[in-house]
């Protein structure tokens, strides 16, 4: 028995609105297959490329000690 027939035979012991739920489910993962799902908008991947893109800019040991200090005061 594959693990396809262990799951299908786990399934059919639901009952008939789960089975058809995750049917559903099962149906949009097998159409969509061939297409990356983004849960960005297109806003925010053009925004993550961007700064992907973009040289490293980290901040330096001084910069960082001023930032906490400033949040002390």
């Amino acid at each position: 028995m594959t693990k396809l027939d262990r799951v299908i035979e786990r399934l059919r012991a639901l009952p008939e609105d789960e089975q058809d739920r995750l049917a559903a489910e099962i149906q949009f993962l097998i159409d969509d297959a061939d297409e990356p799902v983004s849960l960005l908008t297109s806003e925010q991947e053009a925004e993550l490329l961007a700064r992907l893109s973009a040289p490293d800019d980290y901040a330096t040991d001084e910069e960082v000690e001023a930032f906490f200090r400033r949040l002390d005061k």
